[in-house]
């Protein structure tokens, strides 16, 4: 009873996925939405204090994860109904798909809600089977290749995650089965043990994370996937694997988690030089929204590793990067519907001649390029200003290769919105669009009132979470 009454919110898209596939007592759809409305009661619940996540680090993923994980679903209503009439989808495939995302959403959810190392273990493991179930879904050779890449390195990296943890938890002589975060521990702290611990942690986690230098599956697997799945996985998902290491960075004293604080700190750069270098000559549309991502996991690596500050800027960033990716991966959705694609050769002239579409793609890269007064400039302001008061050097090392990424998305989108004119199949679909404009009013808005949230993440992150 106790662990339902601390996971209950992640069973519920399970069950209806569950329905979903058998389409019984009512149509699949009408699940659909029965889900997408019960997630979001739950959130309106937690927001009123009727339920509470384990912990104000729980609490802070768990609102994004519930808000975009519904309206990712919602949107794949609309989403996958027109992909499925185009490429002749069978009606097992598209309940398949609407079932493995529930599980999917299910996971997500379940790495704000599970009280337990080994169990958000195993839900960070079921993520990535969800995942790359969904990323496959299309039956193409390069989605199955992309997804099989995926597995390999995501699957290998959730091996040296396991590793890390056992030893991270043992060293620290706390029990592997203690149903809490933040178990009492039973035995003096063995320095060298943890230490080793963490930094297979962090290679490990960092790997489902899309660190580099383990991010080789995340730019295919973000491009095969749907727009629907890209966004959820890219914008929430991601962290998700993050936040699992940074519960276990606060367990360990100093001593033993300053290697992999380093660790984070390097990882975080080479992510930085990865993304700043490939950008540039990207040309399929989530592809490159995929090396965006990226980018900003290493921005949050570098908060975690600088601490502080930084780390409260990470937090956020966390919150602002999530709705401005969905927002931009929702757009290059669109795109794609509209053109048969979203890659260079089929998709120019967007913004003539889908002025919504267009405008919001452009507004969405200039908040994720850190442009002010969106969200995303003050998350990575916040880190950048932690990171020079802790180690100055790595943080103009990242301020130069945000101006890189900068200049690269700056060459590229251009060229979609104002690129020469290409045949559109379609219009733009409004049930795409309207999604689109909350979040782009989200961003806007979250960067105009920044000063209430700053507060609000200071305050929490002062008696909670600033080693």
């Amino acid at each position: 009873m106790r662990v339902l009454a601390e996971v209950w919110p992640a069973l519920i898209p399970a069950v209806a996925g569950a329905f979903q596939w058998r389409g019984w007592p009512a149509r699949w759809s009408v699940w659909v939405w029965v889900e997408v409305l019960a997630g979001w009661a739950v959130l309106l619940v937690s927001a009123l204090g009727g339920f509470h996540p384990p912990g104000p680090l729980a609490t802070w993923y768990f609102w994004p994860a519930e808000a975009l994980g519904g309206l990712a679903l919602a949107v794949s209503l609309p989403y996958i109904r027109r992909e499925a009439e185009r490429e002749g989808w069978s009606p097992s495939r598209v309940r398949g798909y609407f079932a493995l995302f529930s599980l999917f959403w299910a996971t997500v959810l379940g790495m704000a809600l599970v009280p337990n190392y080994l169990a958000l273990w195993a839900d960070v493991e079921g993520s990535t089977v969800a995942s790359v179930l969904l990323v496959a879904v299309h039956g193409y050779r390069r989605s199955v290749e992309a997804a099989w890449k995926y597995l390999l390195v995501a699957g290998s990296g959730g091996l040296v995650a396991l590793a890390g943890l056992i030893l991270t938890l043992h060293g620290l002589g706390l029990p592997l089965g203690a149903w809490s975060l933040h178990p009492r521990p039973v035995a003096p702290v063995r320095g060298g043990e943890t230490a080793l611990g963490l930094v297979l942690a962090v290679v490990g986690f960092g790997t489902k994370a899309g660190l580099a230098p383990f991010h080789t599956w995340l730019p295919d697997a973000h491009s095969e996937a749907p727009a629907p799945v890209s966004a959820l996985l890219s914008g929430v998902e991601l962290a998700g694997a993050a936040l699992v290491l940074l519960r276990l960075l606060r367990l360990a004293p100093a001593p033993a988690a300053g290697l992999a604080h380093g660790l984070l700190v390097g990882m975080g750069l080479l992510s930085l030089a990865v993304a700043a270098g490939a950008m540039g000559f990207q040309t399929d549309l989530k592809r490159l929204w995929a090396y965006s991502s990226i980018e900003h996991m290493g921005l949050i690596a570098l908060g975690f590793g600088f601490g502080g500050v930084a780390l409260v800027g990470a937090l956020l960033h966390i919150w602002t990067h999530a709705v401005t990716k969905t927002l931009l991966f929702y757009d290059a959705g669109q795109v794609r519907l509209a053109y048969g694609g979203s890659t260079l050769g089929r998709a120019r002239g967007v913004l003539r001649q889908l002025p919504w579409t267009g405008g919001l793609l452009g507004l969405g890269a200039a908040a994720i390029v850190g442009l002010p007064p969106f969200a995303p400039f003050w998350s990575e302001w916040l880190i950048l200003a932690g990171g020079f008061s802790r180690s100055p050097w790595a943080a103009g090392i990242a301020l130069a290769l945000l101006m890189g990424a900068f200049i690269a998305i700056g060459r590229r989108v251009p060229v979609w919105l104002f690129g020469g004119r290409t045949a559109v199949w379609e219009g733009e679909r409004w049930a795409l669009v309207v999604p689109m404009l909350v979040l782009a009013a989200a961003v806007t808005g979250g960067g105009v009132g920044f000063a209430a949230a700053l507060q609000h993440t200071v305050l929490a992150t002062r008696t909670a979470w600033v080693p």
